[in-house]
């Protein structure tokens, strides 16, 4: 089936699948957000939610491109990323369980008895599910892009108005059997080109053993990456890195729409694995990834080099050693604006370094440029679409959650059609955030991650001790969110490379975040609020 057709068609489907589970648990009513679930002890099922909602467009379409960075960043991505899972596993999950509560605000609630604490833990929560929103949205428009070949701002518009179409028709229930169609789903479609590019690329079939595989021209595929690893440590700083995996681990161990699984669970030891379980089968999607960035970079330097454009852009293109390159993918990605071929010295020869491509897209073409099989293209397309899908869900429920239980609690006769609005003008925000905005999914997310880990983690962690004034808390949860946020203005607007603090960039500082928020808050505590400290326990 010609490949058109076949985008068409896997596409539909798995929009009818994630339609379908939409309108299947869909809420009756506001009430519904105010109803605790029952307590659940399938652990497997929990764990299977907790990784559909986390394998989201940062996964499954931004990482590969970091290869236009550097191959490094991977590995301390995906350690700080495995890390967080630990930290929640043994930290996070138990303490938070230890109450019945509804919500993060509701737990803080509990210990501090502050009104403050709560609205304003709420309000860093919508932040957090605010940008990963922004992110989910600008992947939705990539991939409306490609299904229907239009510019990126007009498939932002669709990507939009699917995602409000979303927010107002999904609900509250969960049913375990959907997420196992969903994981299978974006494991499959995740996996597949991966596959294929080890195939193609190296001697081996094994994604995770690719990096010890030679490649077509003898060298060792390891070697590209160290080569890599050693330019990054000379371009930045040791420190950068290690406090991005750090911030990592801490945000990814507390993300909201994450924690928010855990309330369902039915004690703290069904708690622990969960995540366990959630730990395990996000583990395997990212076994694939080790690889996946120096396999786009081989990839593109291999079917993009010396080419001539006009006859490359018909499938016409014959090489040196008398093979057919195929490069209608270059049109078509052209005419979406993600895509721009310059041609500097005027040859009419398409080099890489002459492509202008946007990093979010490496994912989605790494299978038409290794003109992979048609019905590949179209399951990588319709698996984007799938675990994007997937992870939107997640957050407009914890979004219409919050804003219902936290900022109208007094009012739960409220229309849908205000609680809609509400979300609409976050939508319209975020989808106005895209535009023209140079950031990448990636770093969206990680901006997010950098939050959670200043503000959330911390917090968390404080109630551990008995002692710590409530006032305290809410000033660090308020300087440490602040400091993240004008540090990330200032470092974007304000600031040139070579000054910044430490050289940290915006998705490092929320290791310095969660710092200064212990600090505020345990001085604060001992000096300034010494003679109220009448937190409330929450043993």
């Amino acid at each position: 089936m010609e490949l058109q057709s076949l985008i068409y068609l896997f596409v539909g489907i798995s929009f009818t699948i994630y339609f379908g589970i939409a309108m299947w648990t869909k809420s009756t009513s506001t009430k519904d957000f105010y109803i605790v679930k029952k307590a659940n002890n399938k652990t497997i099922s929990n764990g299977l939610s907790i990784a559909v909602d986390f394998i989201s467009a940062a996964t499954f379409i931004s990482f590969a491109g970091i290869f236009l960075y550097s191959y490094s960043l991977t590995n301390y991505i995906i350690v700080g990323i495995i890390s967080g899972f630990f930290i929640l596993i043994f930290i996070i999950a138990p303490k938070i369980r230890e109450k019945n509560e509804l919500s993060i605000p509701s737990f803080f609630d509990i210990k501090y008895s502050s009104l403050e604490i709560k609205k304003l833990s709420a309000f860093i929560i919508l932040a957090i599910s605010f940008l990963y929103l922004c992110a989910q949205i600008k992947a939705t428009g990539i991939i409306f892009s490609r299904i229907f070949q239009i510019e990126f701002t007009l498939a932002l518009l669709f990507a939009s108005i699917l995602t409000f179409f979303y927010a107002t028709i999904f609900g509250k229930k969960e049913f375990s059997y959907s997420y196992i169609l969903q994981y299978i789903i974006i494991l499959f479609s995740f996996a597949t080109p991966i596959i294929f590019l080890t195939i193609s690329l190296t001697n081996s079939f094994i994604p995770q053993l690719a990096i010890f595989s030679s490649i077509q021209n003898t060298e060792n595929l390891v070697v590209e990456i160290q080569n890599s690893f050693n330019i990054s440590l000379k371009e930045s700083s040791f420190l950068t890195t290690t406090f991005l995996t750090i911030s990592l681990a801490l945000g990814v161990a507390t993300l909201p729409h994450i924690l928010t699984k855990f309330f369902h669970t039915s004690s703290v030891e069904n708690s622990k694995k969960s995540a366990i379980w959630a730990t395990v089968f996000i583990a395997l999607i990212y076994s694939f990834l080790i690889s996946l960035p120096a396999l786009s970079y081989i990839n593109f330097s291999k079917n993009i080099s010396n080419v001539e454009y006009k006859s490359f852009i018909k499938d016409e293109f014959i090489n040196d050693k008398n093979e057919q390159i195929y490069g209608k993918w270059l049109k078509t990605w052209e005419d979406t604006n993600l895509v721009k071929y310059s041609d500097e010295n005027s040859d009419n020869l398409v080099t890489l370094n002459e492509l202008k491509i946007d990093p979010d897209t490496i994912f989605l073409l790494n299978s038409e440029v290794n003109n992979m099989p048609n019905w590949v293209i179209a399951l990588v397309i319709s698996g984007a679409l799938a675990a994007t899908l997937s992870t939107i869900t997640g957050l407009l429920l914890l979004i219409k959650a919050t804003l219902v239980n936290e900022f109208l609690p007094n009012n739960k006769k409220i229309s849908k059609l205000k609680l809609n609005s509400i979300l609409a003008i976050l939508i319209v925000a975020a989808t106005l955030f895209q535009i023209n905005n140079s950031y990448t999914i990636l770093q969206i997310v990680l901006l997010a991650f950098s939050i959670s880990a200043a503000t959330l983690f911390p917090t968390i962690i404080l109630t551990i001790f008995k002692n710590i004034d409530k006032k305290s808390i809410f000033f660090a949860l308020l300087i440490s969110f602040l400091f993240v946020v004008i540090y990330t203005i200032v470092y974007n607007f304000k600031v040139e490379q070579s000054n910044y603090f430490l050289y940290l960039i915006p998705e490092s500082i929320g290791i310095v975040g969660a710092f200064l928020n212990f600090f505020i808050a345990i001085i604060a505590s001992k000096f300034i609020f010494s003679k109220n400290k009448k937190s409330k326990e929450i043993r």
